[in-house]
């Protein structure tokens, strides 16, 4: 319910709750012009009202919830979907499947937002880091993914420095220059030593940095599963 008055609030349609999830989508059936705004900032919302929830639990000697969220943007059908018998307002296309497919990728880069390039590139004023490019399953083009750290007035110079710090590790690592990758990474796993990204990256170049200049690599990611 908490999360619900959250996607209402910010001129969210809810489509379905599926078990543990809830699924929402912006822009019908009233037409809103600045939905990829208004869906950064309701996730941004959401992870924090899920980190209220966690304090009063761990008060009740409770277990902490987790929570990831996935947003994409693009074109899709919007509707009464179904049959004869019973139909349903939502959505479907492959923007929306990609929305899904992200969502599955929190726990991969260890974050709880996962964002495309769609939706990253029609929203302005927040901070954000580029996590890949990937391939999800049924797509063969990459796509960019991104992880909003939130409003840019709440960003610190040391988050601003360790941001321009992975933006040179992603430029050498995109390059295959391994060394100087592997270095940078250090220096960022230091600022944040239990950080899930880094020792994902970190596992990452220990298995490539064996492999010979590729000139075809596009320096994405491929993924086989949802």
């Amino acid at each position: 319910s908490r999360l619900t008055h959250l996607i209402r609030t910010n001129k969210g349609t809810i489509d379905k709750y599926m078990g543990d999830c809830v699924m929402a989508f912006w822009g019908a059936p009233v037409d809103t012009p600045n939905h990829a705004q208004l869906a950064v900032r309701t996730a941004l919302e959401m992870i924090a009202a899920v980190k209220e929830v966690n304090a009063s639990h761990a008060e009740q000697g409770l277990p902490p919830i987790g929570m990831g969220v996935g947003l994409n943007t693009g074109e899709m059908c919007v509707g009464d979907m179904g049959s004869d018998i019973r139909r349903s307002y939502t959505v479907i296309g492959d923007a929306v499947n990609l929305g899904s497919r992200l969502e599955g990728l929190c726990k991969v880069y260890g974050v709880d937002i996962v964002v495309s390039d769609s939706t990253r590139r029609q929203t302005d004023g927040f901070v954000w880091q580029e996590l890949d490019r990937v391939k999800v399953k049924g797509k063969d083009e990459a796509v960019a993914i991104h992880c909003p750290w939130g409003e840019e007035s709440a960003i610190g110079t040391a988050q601003r420095d360790e941001l321009m710090l992975w933006g040179r590790f992603l430029t050498s690592y995109r390059q295959q220059r391994w060394d100087e990758a592997a270095t940078l990474l250090l220096n960022l796993q230091r600022l944040q030593p239990d950080k899930v990204l880094y020792r994902l990256y970190e596992q990452r170049l220990d298995q490539m940095k064996e492999r010979p200049f590729d000139p075809d690599w596009d320096g994405s990611t491929q993924f086989d599963t949802k």
